[in-house]
């Protein structure tokens, strides 16, 4: 499965961005997960609305988790907290098939040129 994702502004099938200045560009929406989470986090790249750079994305966070974006490999991660920090950390990705089916209209911003 895979992440549902809906941009703001646009119909379908047109570039979801929206011109901020003469060069910036932003972008919208919102992320559904599904009920297997994957190691390593969902596939998501805004990064092909922006062809001359994507500088970054953000996500709110939802339901108790908290969302990451690996720009190497274009996906979102979603995070919980750990109550082990000194183990490994102040907090951890969720676990692999996780259902996250529950945590819909995550919104995102995305920004670049």
């Amino acid at each position: 499965m895979a992440l549902t994702i809906s941009y703001n502004g646009h119909g379908a099938g047109l570039n979801p961005t929206h011109s901020v200045g003469t060069i910036s560009r932003i972008m919208t929406g919102t992320i559904d997960f599904d009920d297997s989470y994957p190691t390593g986090g969902e596939d998501f790249n805004p990064a092909e609305y922006f062809p001359r750079g994507l500088l970054g994305v953000i996500f709110e966070p939802k339901g108790g988790y908290v969302f990451e974006y690996d720009y190497t490999n274009a996906r979102v991660k979603a995070m919980c907290g750990n109550y082990d920090q000194a183990a490994d950390g102040a907090l951890t990705e969720v676990a692999n098939g996780t259902n996250l089916s529950a945590v819909t209209g995550v919104r995102f911003i995305a920004w670049g040129y």
